[in-house]
């Protein structure tokens, strides 16, 4: 079944990858949707490694490209036919590249020149390609993932302002922030991810079906139009075809999360769509979780103590220590009180794990 592939490759892929759980399900539900997804953040931040692992799980045709202004239309879509200029045919020979590929990769898409962006705005958004002699051709791509180290600015031009808007799910990706994530990082291994399957074309428009057929619940269609409503309250206003493919989103969220139907909290993910201005981005995510997940709201506020907790603390200090452990059992009781389900006990059990080795440090300091 298409659903088991996709849930064993996000938990092999969140197991490898440090802190990115939410990048992982962020490109699989992009995947599912047929949409596609910007990363924005600093080098060294898993973004590659990602995309190789998934590119490998899907097999197909990959292209990959690393962006700046002195890239060519020819190293994206192929050179001019020589052929074809003899005849008096100006065609493109696009055999390799981006327009037969499946899945693509554009790192630093931002740093493009006008003629690839006007050029990608139709292979994102229509997922057509003109070849160079009028003939528009279907492209097969079904995902791309685009990254950059910063947000473009508003003064970019409209070509900017337009691929933007084509990657419906946009995300900031931030260096590695806990204690625990550290430490995997600096004595884990090889955090190279190893999938254990691999998945065809016939499942993932299987999954695509499937996931396009979950009906809504009365409560998340309610919670989706008061979110619009609170965003507008609060200066946010996405655009109408944002809001339309948000719907979509929301499903292919859910099929992932394994759900039957849309409920109020898969419209979590929608944080990372219903927005158009980056400024606006923590503010969308505050409106959605109150509105459409409180309790996710809640898991990360306590997330975020635990973490002030553990930097405030110095472990060999026997008072110092016992303190913080108190203080992390207390959090582990609200954790409880949370409506259960996979990311509450994980946090429960990272919670546990921090005030086993406080004692632990505690006692090796005596």
């Amino acid at each position: 079944m298409p659903h088991d592939k996709f849930a064993a490759t996000r938990r092999e892929l969140s197991d490898a990858l440090i802190e990115r759980d939410d990048e992982v399900a962020l490109v699989l539900t992009a995947l599912v949707a047929g949409e596609h997804v910007l990363l924005v953040g600093p080098p060294g931040c898993a973004k590659s490694m990602l995309l190789d692992a998934l590119l490998g799980w899907m097999g197909g045709r990959r292209f990959s490209a690393l962006l700046t202004k002195f890239t060519t239309p020819d190293e994206l879509f192929g050179p001019i036919s020589v052929a074809g200029l003899k005849a008096d045919v100006y065609r493109r020979v696009a055999a390799g590249k981006l327009p037969e590929a499946d899945v693509a990769f554009l790192d630093e898409v931002f740093k493009a020149s006008s003629a690839i962006l006007n050029a990608l705005l139709k292979v994102l958004n229509e997922r057509t390609f003109d070849v160079g002699d009028g003939t528009t051709v279907r492209v097969p791509l079904r995902l791309c993932v685009a990254a950059g180290n910063e947000w473009p600015s508003p003064e970019t031009g409209k070509e900017l302002a337009a691929l933007f808007d084509r990657m419906l799910l946009r995300k900031a990706v931030h260096p590695i922030r806990t204690q625990a994530g550290r430490e995997k990082l600096l004595w884990g291994g090889d955090h190279t991810p190893r999938l254990s399957t691999t998945i065809t074309a016939a499942e993932l428009n299987q999954a695509s079906a499937e996931a396009a057929r979950l009906p809504w619940t009365d409560e998340a269609a309610q919670a989706l139009q008061a979110i619009l409503v609170e965003l507008h309250r609060e200066g946010v206003q996405p655009g109408d075809r944002r809001q339309y493919k948000a719907v979509g989103v929301a499903k292919a969220y859910a099929w992932l999360e394994g759900a039957g139907r849309v409920e109020p909290e898969h419209l979590e993910v929608l944080q990372h769509v219903l927005w158009d201005d980056p400024d606006q981005a923590a503010k969308a995510a505050q409106v959605i979780a109150r509105v459409a997940n409180p309790a996710g709201m809640r898991l990360n506020q306590l997330l975020l103590e635990v973490e002030q907790i553990l930097s405030e603390t110095e472990v060999r200090d026997l008072a110092q220590a016992a303190t913080a452990a108190a203080k992390l059992a207390d959090v582990e009781k609200q954790l409880a009180s949370l409506k259960g389900n996979g990311r509450v006990d994980k946090a429960r059990a990272y919670v546990r794990d921090q005030v086993r080795k406080l004692k632990l440090a505690s006692i090796e300091a005596i």
